[in-house]
């Protein structure tokens, strides 16, 4: 009787330091699981977030997230993520094509005279950069983010100041960010200003 009640006090013992053990446990693995779907939706809502807004633009992700694989908590491992993205979207390599023209008969009177090499702007310019809009679908010509007219920028294949024309084949449709990017002095700094890191910062899960 004395060794029964001696094992029900040891047994009851060992049970009580097991189970804030198992509590524990369970917490750890309950958070691990959730945040292991938490990234799977973060990595889903980003990899679609960056085909259907900037297509053009190819992103590799399997090294980052590699890198990141022991990071413990999500919303630093989702932070390095996105600061990769946005770098690689930074350093995409882009080199300024000529560009197509529109039919022949959209063209207007004095078209060819005012396409002439100019530091002043043509008076027609507005109609040059809506056509060349037009053209492309009203997409930037290196990422493929749809724009609108208005928050539309425009570069040239052969900058003026080198001889280039005003020409719909010397304009370049360029978004915001493609802008900055392409016109940048300070790396560091642009990308900290890029529209794209706010949005993709958005799905971070803080």
């Amino acid at each position: 009787m004395i060794l029964g009640a001696d094992f029900s006090i040891l047994a009851s013992l060992l049970i009580a330091c097991l189970i804030p053990l198992y509590i524990y446990r369970e917490k750890i693995f309950s958070a691990k699981y959730e945040n292991n779907g938490s990234f799977t939706l973060f990595l889903n809502d980003i990899k679609s977030h960056m085909q259907n807004n900037h297509p053009k633009i190819h992103i590799e992700y399997s090294s980052i997230i590699e890198k990141t694989k022991n990071e413990a908590s999500l919303e630093i491992r989702e932070t390095l993520i996105v600061e990769d993205i946005v770098k690689q979207f930074f350093n995409f390599e882009y080199l300024k094509k000529t560009q197509t023209t529109i039919q022949k008969e959209k063209l207007w009177a004095n078209y060819t005279d005012k396409s002439l090499s100019n530091p002043k702007y043509p008076s027609d310019w507005p109609q040059r950069k809506e056509s060349a809009w037009r053209r492309d679908n009203k997409c930037c010509n290196r990422c493929g983010i749809n724009i609108d007219l208005k928050d539309t920028h425009t570069n040239f294949v052969k900058e003026i100041k080198d001889g280039g024309g005003y020409n719909l084949e010397n304009i370049i449709i360029l978004c915001t960010d493609c802008n900055k990017i392409l016109t940048s002095t300070n790396p560091k700094n642009t990308m900290a200003s890029l529209v794209l890191s706010d949005k993709l910062m958005g799905f971070v899960n803080s």
